[in-house]
């Protein structure tokens, strides 16, 4: 049987406005346009491809309540599907569900309408969709709420642990029941969107997922008749199972969010999708030319030729760059940042040009470990950032009234 030719993409975040500003020519935010030009991008690349099937692993915006706007700018990309044909299966991710019960989701509206060739999952359920190439069954088992777990019975008086096992158990019975009702005759998709125990978070989400969140057993995912999982909610792309069948895959975002992301392969997958044989690869997209991060030890004699020369080694043209340097207190002086700021011109959005002055650790040492009276380790202190050096006159004189005050209170004792 000829294999189904299948779009896996997910986490487009349409409302991230990380670095962006006004475009005048349209009224939106840059960062709109550059997410939805990788979007596009990627759908016309897996037209061209031939693709039978696209299915969104969940995450479309960025909030639960997307404005008109980023509705109708995710929509034009995913009518460019549905005009050529191609069905298109759209499961909910926390990121689309509202976190009060009766609310619509924020792909409700897809449903309401009765667009031809969208199917929304919003719940754990089975669908069959009929494709150019053939049947195509999917089990899909969407983001469960926690808030909404937590108002349940059985959730009542648990420790975080405890709820967090709970939602384990959940997660693991329904992924049970959905293999259970599959046809093992056909080809099988599970789409879900969920983060899966030792799955790498990319670098940006290091620093915000929540450590109590439920993660999901690989076992729960390789079990028959799936002969691919299509995972969205990591934005890191990654193969779970390690090249065996069935691929457990996320397929990232299209498009970097943060400067976290820069260094990360960026795209959609394409799937070709066949009983017990599935194959998959990563079809990188290219979005705007980059986030540049420029790092910079500036420790030298001539500390602003040696960044302009760091900065001239990256093409910062329609980039988004970020310039990080360090020197030493008495180098300070002897930095030109106008020039530094001509040279980074080019970009098309400078987010930061940050200094870092390098301290002399024994100096540091001395003022926390030697006999100083209250002045003198006031004056190390203030001396140790920038906001304190510049104050430093000003406070050492409110400084000298209180211990003059002190003097004389000691005196009178």
């Amino acid at each position: 049987m000829t294999p189904i030719r299948v779009m896996h993409f997910a986490d487009t975040h349409f409302g991230v406005e990380n670095y962006g500003r006004l475009d005048p020519a349209t009224g939106l935010n840059t960062r709109l346009l550059d997410f939805k030009r990788s979007l596009c991008t990627a759908i016309e690349m897996a037209l061209e491809q031939g693709v039978q099937l696209a299915v969104f692993a969940g995450d479309a915006y960025k909030s639960r309540d997307p404005s008109q706007t980023h509705q109708r700018e995710f929509a034009e990309c995913v009518r460019r599907l549905t005009e050529k044909g191609v069905p298109v299966v759209m499961l909910t991710g926390n990121h689309d569900i509202p976190n009060m019960r009766g609310r619509a989701h924020a792909m409700e509206i897809w449903r309401t309408l009765g667009v031809t060739g969208v199917h929304i999952v919003s719940r754990p359920d089975l669908l069959v969709v009929e494709t150019s190439g053939g049947p195509v069954q999917i089990a899909a088992m969407p983001y469960l709420m926690r808030g909404f777990m937590l108002a349940r019975e059985e959730f009542l008086g648990k420790t975080t642990d405890e709820v967090r096992a709970l939602m384990e158990e959940r997660y693991s019975a329904a992924l049970k029941e959905l293999a259970g009702r599959c046809d093992s005759s056909l080809p099988t998709i599970l789409m879900g969107h969920f983060w899966v125990r030792d799955a790498r978070l990319s670098s940006w989400q290091q620093g915000y997922f929540n450590v109590n969140e439920p993660q999901i057993d690989l076992a729960d995912l390789t079990q028959p008749p799936f002969d691919y999982v299509a995972l969205g909610h990591i934005h890191k792309h990654q193969d779970l199972n390690r090249g065996k069948q069935p691929p457990v895959v996320y397929a990232g975002s299209p498009d970097a969010i943060d400067f976290g992301e820069r260094d990360e392969r960026k795209g959609f997958v394409m799937v070709e999708l066949a009983k017990g044989k599935t194959t998959f690869e990563l079809v990188e997209v290219e979005g705007r030319r980059g986030l540049i991060e420029i790092e910079v030890d500036a420790g030298t004699e001539t500390p602003t030729e040696t960044i302009l020369e760091a900065i001239h080694r990256h093409d910062l043209r329609n980039a988004i760059a970020r310039l990080t340097y360090r020197v030493s207190p008495e180098a300070v002086p002897l930095v030109r940042e106008k020039e530094l700021r001509e040279a980074l011109a080019p970009a098309f959005l400078v987010v930061a040009m940050r200094r870092e002055v390098a301290r002399d650790h024994r100096a540091r040492t001395k003022a926390l470990t030697e006999s100083l009276d209250p002045r003198e380790a006031l004056v190390h202190y203030l001396e140790q950032s920038e906001k304190g050096r510049k104050r430093k006159d000003e406070l050492l004189a409110y400084a000298d009234l209180l211990l003059e005050e002190l003097r004389r209170e000691e005196a009178v004792k």
